[in-house]
């Protein structure tokens, strides 16, 4: 039986490999030895960064980061029917809405974030991509949100950050959901300017703030 620290390295290798067949039997051994799921998928997600980077720097193609996130899904998938599978019942940690604003397509990242937040507990609703503020802020009043966790990938669509904030000030709901804002070129800087109540800059980071917040 191969300990936590071998298993997350081995795990992490074979993401950054683009390795699917690997990645998964790590995810089963994992579970079968009964580790903490959230520990690996932090660990996966450290690849994902990793990925990201050998993208940005175009040692690494769009086909492979897209196919590197499905892998990510799918171990995601994996864990979670594991986990229903023993009857374990996860403990419902708080309700989560997630999107990337109106026109804006990307959401490779916010699909990583979506996964270990499930993991961990909560209820994600994730409205996908190219999604008005209005829809997102309705949501969460329907569902009587938690947290708002939106993204924005492009300079150009960034402006639906500061929409949700403003609508949220509108409907009593802004008293209770709280607004986490995500994306490359958003920054600590531009969030407080528009009155977000945390910036996330990856996945992990999205786990940490959220549960942060969810202690106020």
């Amino acid at each position: 039986m191969l300990n936590e620290d071998k298993l997350l390295v081995m795990g992490y290798d074979a993401l950054v490999q683009i390795n699917e067949k690997k990645v998964l039997e790590v995810a089963r051994e994992w579970m079968d030895n009964k580790y903490d799921p959230g520990k690996l998928l932090n660990k996966l997600a450290e690849a994902m960064v990793k990925i990201g980077k050998k993208f940005d720097e175009k040692e690494y193609f769009l086909a492979q980061f897209i196919l590197s996130s499905n892998i990510m899904e799918n171990v995601t998938k994996m864990v979670l029917e594991e986990i229903a599978g023993t009857g374990l019942v996860l403990e419902h940690k708080g309700t989560i809405i997630m999107g990337t604003v109106k026109n804006d397509i990307h959401d490779l990242g916010k699909k990583i974030a979506a996964s270990m937040l499930r993991v961990e507990g909560f209820t994600v609703i994730d409205l996908g991509k190219d999604v008005p503020a209005d829809i997102i802020v309705k949501t969460a009043v329907e569902h009587d949100a938690d947290i708002i966790i939106a993204s924005s990938m492009t300079t150009l669509s960034m402006t639906g950050l500061r929409e949700i904030r403003e609508l949220l000030e509108t409907v009593e709901q802004r008293n209770k959901a709280k607004l986490i804002v995500s994306g490359a070129p958003v920054t600590q800087e531009y969030a407080d300017l528009v009155g977000a109540d945390a910036y996330a800059k990856t996945a992990a980071d999205a786990v940490m703030v959220t549960k942060r917040l969810m202690m106020k």
